[in-house]
């Protein structure tokens, strides 16, 4: 596992990528503080949800067409860099009011709708190795991402108190900077899509090889047994998600009678949950077919969430949830490393940005219908009947992806790097 990270390609990824993420948590931890304190209102802190999965809404299936146009490392570099720009008008949040941290999300979440797709499909053309260390480098981006949602949000508490929203929003930027720096210095022949385009194609007009373009990724995505199955559990498993995100807290107060600590601790447990779930599945998961690791996490991380929101209930303690909140890391990380390393493995080098554009858009639209229901159930109807949602959807998600691709193999595609 750890021979990926001496793969200086693949190093520099990955250390950026914590980098940029542990400045992401350290602002979210000063941004959401200030928007609660300036709009006293929990509609603020839903505006700042919906500012963030709008554009990924809107504009992420279509984002992956110019991924698989444009040299990915050159495009993670650029976002990087308007991103660090983008972040500047929240040193004005004291003249202007709260509404420009509402654009500032607005802005940074468009622009970032093309990053992810393009880390996706640059990944198969940096681990110089097999598909089956696809699982492992996937699952090592899953421990970047977890160390950095345990380290910002403390590092970030400490910059908020000494120096406010200035010293988290230039944190964050510099670490865009920083990331933009290291994914520089990634060496290769060429990092463009491979792609061949039609005579046709290349002699219509920019519009219309866009809307050619778009469509011919929603077609390789619905075509594909795999790939359409994804975008099924994509949109049944984010509704949960996104109830989750609105009632975790009031779940922490009202269910397990804790407080501001308790939800801290749980959200640390969570984090290092993560961290160990994503090393046990990229130590010892990467020569398991994919496909199992999806049905099987989805169906045992249903099952144990199912346990973890209802058990309050008849044993209203926090100390169960710490410890459940570290052994669900194990399924949530084989469904993290599989999810994506599916459409690397099933898709061509020159449509996977819109592939994944396309399951991007469909997961964000769950978490939006999700906040929304949670924003408005959960002022008529108890906590955990809604928490209950976001078990059911992982084993009913697991269940559809068992039906969908019954009698598939996982081979790659023609083409991985």
């Amino acid at each position: 596992m750890l021979r990926l990270l001496r793969t200086r390609n693949f190093s520099l990824l990955w250390w950026g990528g914590l980098i940029s993420n542990m400045g992401d948590w350290m602002l979210l931890v000063g941004l959401s503080y200030e928007v609660y304190r300036r709009t006293e209102s929990t509609l603020g802190p839903m505006g700042t949800v919906i500012s963030f999965l709008l554009p990924s809404i809107l504009l992420g299936s279509i984002a992956g067409v110019f991924v698989d146009r444009w040299d990915r490392r050159r495009l993670m570099v650029w976002v990087n860099i308007v991103l660090a720009i983008l972040l500047l008008p929240l040193l004005l949040l004291n003249v202007t009011g709260v509404w420009i941290a509402y654009l500032v999300l607005i802005a940074s979440s468009c622009v970032e709708t093309l990053f992810q797709p393009a880390q996706t499909a640059l990944v198969p053309r940096l681990i110089e190795g097999t598909e089956a260390e696809l699982v492992t480098a996937n699952s090592l981006i899953g421990v970047s991402m977890h160390l950095a949602r345990l380290i910002g949000p403390a590092i970030g508490g400490v910059a908020f108190a000494v120096g406010g929203l200035l010293a988290v929003t230039l944190a964050d930027a510099a670490s865009f900077l920083i990331s933009a720096g290291m994914l520089a210095l990634i060496r290769g022949p060429s990092f463009r899509p491979v792609r061949t385009d039609s005579i046709e194609h290349a002699a219509a007009s920019a519009w219309n090889r866009v809307v050619a373009e778009w469509r011919d990724g929603l077609r390789v995505t619905r075509s594909h047994p795999i790939l359409r199955s994804l975008l099924y559990f994509m949109s049944i498993t984010r509704i949960g998600e996104g109830l989750t995100w609105v009632l975790f807290v009031p779940w922490v107060v009202v269910a397990l009678h804790s407080d501001q600590a308790g939800y801290g601790a749980l959200l640390s447990t969570q984090a290092i949950g993560g961290v160990a779930g994503a090393i046990v599945i990229g130590r010892y998961a990467n020569r398991i077919n994919p496909l199992f690791l999806l049905i099987g996490g989805a169906l045992l991380f249903g099952m144990i969430d199912l346990g973890l929101f209802t058990y309050p209930a008849v044993f209203p303690h926090i100390w169960p949830a710490l410890i459940v909140m570290v052994v669900v890391g194990v399924p949530g990380a084989a469904m993290q490393a599989s999810w994506v390393t599916l459409p690397q493995m099933h898709t061509n080098d020159s449509h996977r940005g819109r592939v994944m554009g396309a399951i991007g858009t469909v997961g964000a639209l769950g978490s939006l219908v999700g906040a929304l229901l949670g924003g408005i159930l959960g002022t008529v109807v108890p906590v955990v009947a809604l928490l209950i949602v976001q078990g059911t959807g992982y084993v009913i998600g697991g269940l559809v992806v068992i039906a969908m691709t019954r009698g598939e193999r996982v081979a790659a595609a023609p083409e991985l790097g």
